[in-house]
């Protein structure tokens, strides 16, 4: 039998798969520093990473917490970690390792944001729950309202006169604040799918450099393992994300108990902008020349 396929769902898969290639990316990281930061052998175990990253926490924000406070407990641990001890540390380093941290941190709140659940995403993905994906649906924010007619100008939408929120594949899910069971909400994430996999390739950057000076601890030469790799001092996330729509956030119904749900709003990169979207006075139109 052979499977078809239109390019819609072909657009969608990728999206998708390029959102679990993401967080496969933070996670792995984030779960290789805890078991260099944090994890200790337990009992009569003998010393071993990949012993170590099987028992870090099953909680993300367990394993994020335990590195967080490893590297505020010692400032020298992480550059221990991502520079092998015969490199001399310059300018470039430094910035290298500042581009680094960056996207550790990029990792950190990719695994353990509530407020825009990518995490909970990937994970419904992963196991099929509520989630949805789609490729057809453009909002976009206009200032030119329908005529009587309800035409709107294609002209509506040149570059500065309106703003795009949704032009890419998109992924929503349903669920609930953290915490309470306080109504439901819609959550649409904006899958990019370049700006994605360049996310991917950062944290996987770091991984691999942190991978070489562990295993060049652990042979003790260069013989047996992978170069060093390159210390590229760019891109951080900012640089590439920076005004980027990464979702919104909507109440599908509000608590039982009669109290506000949370804000609906737009989330940028590191940008929250609430909005008030009123059902009540909606209008149709259709684009027209213009």
């Amino acid at each position: 039998m052979v499977f078809t396929y239109d390019e819609g769902a072909r657009r969608r898969q990728v999206a998708v798969e390029s959102l679990s290639v993401r967080h496969h990316a933070a996670e792995g990281l984030l779960r290789l520093l805890h078991a260099l930061a944090v994890m200790k052998p337990k009992g009569d175990d003998a010393p071993s990473i990949w012993l170590a990253v099987a028992d870090t926490p099953n909680s993300l924000a367990d394993t994020v917490n335990g590195v967080v406070n490893a590297m505020n407990a010692d400032k020298n641990l992480l550059q221990s970690l991502y520079f092998r001890p015969d490199i001399p540390l310059g300018e470039p380093e430094a910035k290298a390792f500042e581009t680094a941290l960056a996207r550790i941190n990029h990792a950190n709140l990719l695994l353990t944001n509530a407020e825009l659940p990518v995490n909970t995403a990937n994970n419904k993905v992963k196991h099929g729950l509520a989630v949805s994906a789609r490729d057809d649906l453009r909002v976009e924010l206009i200032t030119t309202a329908p005529d009587e007619n309800g035409n709107i100008p294609v002209s509506a939408f040149d570059k500065g006169k309106s703003m795009p929120i949704f032009d890419r594949p998109l992924l929503s899910l349903l669920g609930r604040p953290p915490g309470r069971e306080k109504g439901v909400e819609l959550t649409t994430v904006r899958i990019d799918v370049p700006s994605v996999l360049s996310e991917a390739w950062m944290f996987a950057s770091v991984y691999s450099t942190i991978f070489h000076v562990r295993a060049l601890k652990h042979f003790g030469s260069d013989e047996l393992i992978a170069p060093y790799p390159a210390l590229p001092v760019g891109p951080a996330p900012a640089q590439i994300l920076t005004g980027r729509v990464e979702g919104l956030r909507t109440v599908v119904t509000t608590p039982a108990d009669g109290s506000e749900g949370r804000q609906p709003g737009l989330f940028l990169y590191n940008t929250f902008i609430p909005m008030h979207i009123d059902y009540e006075t909606g209008v149709s139109g259709g684009v027209v020349a213009g």
